[in-house]
């Protein structure tokens, strides 16, 4: 077996494995990381959340192709393959939030989930942040975020030649979106996309440098390093960049490039071996739009089955185990009907998944 590995070449799908196996690993700590509450974070939260969203921002800077059709075009295609996914089911959220809400009303019952009333979740769909009730689905703000990150970093790498210049642009913009959502919340989660910026202009300039071939030995060598370098990310606290909750910002940012280039060379190395996250990789829009509201009906049934408190259940890591042992099982019929019924809410044409590694990842919490 030779000690090289081509890293960007297709599959016979279209797909690139690597790519695809980023996506699967990064969707995988997207709904590990919405089992229990963020209030009280532990350890494993603090790490994953360094780099989990960073990493999807950077897979869809990898795909980016700036100056390959208009802008207008370019604008038509992301608002079908991501604002479309984006209201069908930041709606249907709400479809589940006004179905409890008028049940725990018809049954005298004060629960806390239904504090907001009736409109404030119903606008905070067309708002698209986080916070005050505003998006019961709460993944769902990441799609409309990267949308906006996607539209600033094509016309960025379209209209401006020169790299340095180019950085200074995304510098500013990042620089701008943090001190401003730090004053008010920006609507279509645009300070996160402002910052996120950063890691898809990252994953850009990854893709047009890195090297085609790499023997798999120093792949192996440079995760290593990068896993040792990623336990520093717990010194900057709890962050969570859909709040644009960053601890030391410039740490942040160093944390976030540590954690997700730590994906990628593990993906890279792995090569062809990553399939089944590969595989896992290829269904992560339909698992990014779907997975909370499963999560918390989950806990809901298990609330009154057991007659608790979603937060002690959230506190309980035994029932956390279940409720996410019992999401991954109700994930594989519910993508299924997505995938194969309902495509064009993921903004796929048909059933038939693309076969182009170019379509942005949620490609993702």
């Amino acid at each position: 077996m030779s000690s090289t590995t081509t890293q960007a070449t297709p599959q016979s799908t279209g797909r690139i494995t690597w790519i695809d196996s980023a996506k699967g690993l990064g969707i995988a700590l997207i709904v590990l990381g919405h089992i229990t509450s963020v209030s009280d974070p532990s350890a494993l939260y603090v790490y994953i959340y360094a780099f989990h969203v960073p990493l999807f921002f950077f897979i869809s800077g990898l795909t980016l192709k700036p100056g390959r059709h208009g802008f207008g075009h370019m604008l038509a295609a992301k608002a079908k393959t991501l604002l479309l996914p984006y209201f069908v089911y930041a709606m249907l959220g709400y479809a589940f939030y006004l179905a409890g809400y008028l049940a725990a009303l018809k049954l005298n019952l004060q629960l806390e989930q239904f504090r907001y009333g009736l409109w404030p979740p119903l606008l905070g769909v067309f708002y698209g942040s986080l916070g005050d009730g505003h998006l019961v689905n709460a993944p769902v703000w990441f799609i409309v975020s990267l949308f906006c990150a996607f539209v600033m970093g094509w016309a960025i790498n379209t209209w401006i030649r020169l790299t340095v210049v180019r950085w200074a642009f995304v510098a500013v913009i990042a620089a701008i979106g943090y001190w401003v959502s730090r004053e008010i919340k920006l609507p279509w989660s645009l300070g996160p996309a402002m910052v996120g910026l950063v890691f898809l202009q990252g994953g850009f300039e990854y893709a047009q440098n890195m090297r085609r071939q790499a023997s798999k030995v120093s792949l192996w060598i440079g995760f290593g390093l990068l896993v040792a370098g990623s336990f520093f990310a717990m010194s900057n606290g709890f962050v969570t960049l859909a709040e644009v909750v960053l601890g030391n910002p410039a740490r942040y940012l160093a944390h976030g490039f540590i954690g997700l280039f730590m994906v990628i060379y593990f993906c890279r190395a792995l090569g062809e071996r990553g399939q089944w996250l590969a595989w896992l990789g290829q269904y992560s829009m339909a698992i990014m739009v779907i997975h909370m509201l499963i999560i918390k009906s989950m806990k809901v049934v298990l609330a009154f089955a057991l007659h608790t408190s979603i937060a002690e259940i959230e506190a309980n890591w035994v029932l956390s185990a279940g409720v996410l042992l019992a999401t991954c099982v109700a994930l594989v019929p519910a993508v299924f009907i997505m995938e194969r019924f309902l495509p064009f809410t993921l903004g796929s044409a048909s059933a038939q998944r693309s076969k182009s590694a170019g379509r942005a990842a949620p490609a993702s919490a």
